[in-house]
Parts: C-alpha cells; sequence; structure tokens
C-alpha cells in the first residue's frame, strides 16, 4: 500500500515538475529567440539575409538543447521526488504500524479475560452447585472484570494522550511531596512482598503541574519495580534538584534488563523476556502512561539497567520559577 501511495506522491510531484519546467523552458527559449532576433537585426542589411538563413537552421538545435536540459532536470528531479515521497510518507506509515501493533496486542489483552471469563461461566452452568463454590466461581468473574476495566481505562487515556496534554489541571506542586505519597501507598505492598523501600528527599522542588497525573507515573514507576524487585530487595525513591530540573529516580534491586529491550520498554503493551514478565499479568501499560504524563509536562523519562544489579528510571521535570 505504502510502495504504491510513494509512486502516486511521486507521480504529482513529477506532474507539477514537468508543468512548471515546461513553461520555465518556453519561456527561455523565446527569451534566447528574441535575443539572437535583435541580434540578427543589428547586422548590415546586405549581409543579413545569408545569415538569417544560417541560423534559421540552428534552431531546432536550439530547441533540442533546452529538451536535452529539460529531461536531465527532470531525471535528477524524479529520483528527489521518489526519495521526498518516502520521508513524507514515513512517519504515517510508523503512525499507522503502531496503530496496527496497538490494536494488535488490545485485542490479545482483552481476549486472555474474557475467555477465562467465558470459562468460568461455563463452568458454572454446567452443574448445581454449593453456594460457596458459586461464590469462588463469580470472584474469579469478578477479578477478571476488573482487570478488563483498568486495561480499557488504560487504553483511553493512551488513547487521547495527545488531547488530553490541553487539559492537565496545572497547579502549583513540589515533587517531595509527590514521591513522598507514592512511596507512603507503596510501604504496605513493598512490606508484603518482603521488600526494603528507601526514601531520599531532597528540597524545595516546586513544579507545576498535574499532580494527580504526575503522582500516577511515580507510583506506576515504583509499582513496576515493586513487581519485578525479588523479595529481600531494595526500593529506592529519590527526589533532587539538578539545575534548573527536578530528577525523581525509582530504582530498584531486580534482575535488570537487557540492552535490546530498552528503546522498547515505553511502548504499550511491550514484554520484555519471562524474568522480567514475571507472570503476574502484567500487560505494559504503566510504563507507557508515565512517559507521555512525564512528556506532556514538558520533561524527559530516562532507564538504565544492568542485568542482576537492578534498574532505574529517572524522571526529569523543569522547576517552577520562584
Amino acid at each position: 500500500m505504502f510502495d504504491a501511495a510513494r509512486l502516486r506522491l511521486t507521480g504529482w510531484y513529477m506532474a507539477i515538475l514537468t508543468v512548471v519546467v515546461a513553461a520555465l523552458s518556453f519561456a527561455l527559449y523565446r527569451i534566447l529567440i528574441n535575443l539572437h532576433y535583435v541580434e540578427l537585426h543589428a547586422i548590415n542589411p546586405t549581409t543579413r539575409g545569408p545569415v538569417a538563413r544560417l541560423f534559421s537552421r540552428h534552431e531546432p538545435d536550439l530547441l533540442l538543447q533546452v529538451l536535452g536540459v529539460d529531461l536531465g532536470v527532470l531525471l535528477l528531479a524524479g529520483i528527489g521526488a521518489y526519495a521526498l515521497a518516502g520521508r513524507t510518507l514515513q512517519p504515517i506509515r510508523q503512525a499507522m504500524t503502531r496503530q496496527q501493533q496497538f490494536a494488535a496486542a488490545a485485542s490479545h489483552e482483552l481476549r486472555t479475560p474474557l475467555t477465562v471469563l467465558q470459562g468460568t461461566m461455563e463452568v458454572a452452568l454446567l452443574r448445581d452447585r454449593a453456594p460457596a463454590d458459586y461464590q469462588r466461581l463469580l470472584a474469579n468473574a469478578v477479578d477478571e472484570v476488573s482487570r478488563m476495566g483498568l486495561l480499557v481505562t488504560d487504553l483511553l487515556q493512551l488513547a487521547r494522550a495527545e488531547h488530553d496534554r490541553e487539559t492537565l489541571t496545572m497547579a502549583a506542586l513540589d515533587a517531595r511531596a509527590i514521591s513522598e505519597e507514592v512511596a507512603v501507598a507503596m510501604q504496605p505492598v513493598a512490606e508484603g512482598k518482603k521488600q526494603y523501600l528507601d526514601v531520599e528527599l531532597d528540597g524545595p522542588l516546586p513544579l507545576r503541574g498535574d499532580a494527580i497525573k504526575l503522582r500516577q507515573a511515580v507510583m506506576n514507576l515504583v509499582d513496576n519495580a515493586v513487581r519485578y524487585t525479588p523479595a529481600g530487595g531494595t526500593i529506592r525513591i529519590a527526589a533532587r534538584r539538578a539545575g534548573n530540573r527536578a530528577l525523581i529516580e525509582v530504582r530498584d534491586s531486580g534482575p535488570g534488563i537487557t540492552a535490546r529491550h530498552l528503546q522498547h520498554i515505553f511502548e504499550p503493551f511491550y514484554r520484555v523476556d519471562t524474568a522480567r514478565s514475571g507472570g503476574e499479568g502484567h500487560v505494559g501499560m504503566g510504563l507507557a502512561l508515565a512517559a507521555w504524563i512525564v512528556r506532556a509536562h514538558g520533561g524527559q523519562i530516562t532507564i538504565s539497567s544492568h542485568l542482576g544489579e537492578g534498574t532505574a528510571f529517572t524522571l526529569s521535570l523543569p522547576l517552577a520559577a520562584t
């Protein structure tokens, strides 16, 4: 499809260039002819006739020269137009590829809980059961519905991300407060997995942004760290100043991520190897949402990881003027 579109776009470029080149060449040809006739009339009248006959034989040569130059220009322009058409369509091609991958991944993620939910309902209808059995089956169904609800919520947030950039609820806040709130909320979760959660906050770190979304971004990073850090491991949340920017770092002592996965880690639904995925039903949306939230605030998010040593995510946000 894109190859055909590229050829059509090249054809339109060439059609426009052909018209422009033809018009310019015709004008140039007429100018040269007129100049030659002006020079001819300046010759002595007694010799003008033979010279005129001689010049008339060279008019076709001049036309062929102009046409030759035009063909050379159009050949080079055709090569350039083909390359330009490819560059013009590349962003559209990438966007459609991402859209297809996104739709395929979303369909896959939704199909799994739907299959489980359908199987649970079918099992419940096979025969009469004790109330306790029905309660257990319904609890499983509720879990799958909740999972689908969270997935749909994440999908909606990503789908309208570009539009939400204009509807952020911007207000004065402090990066320390955001980090501390996340640490307090995630402390019981970390303790439940026998992990150590350390917090190091410098300040003040005044920002202007959407407190709810920034909290969600940091929460997603800490949740990711808790998810992949083994029992007895350490998770560290640090907030500090670096020049005119506030840095929030979330570091874990998990298994780390191989280099080939790092460039894709913020893509929706992207999964790394099974050692990192953990088999916990994670659908790879949290990091994509965190990356969008940070970018929407004019910030950057980076990752560094070493196998066997852990992973560190760093949010860099512009400090507000004080």
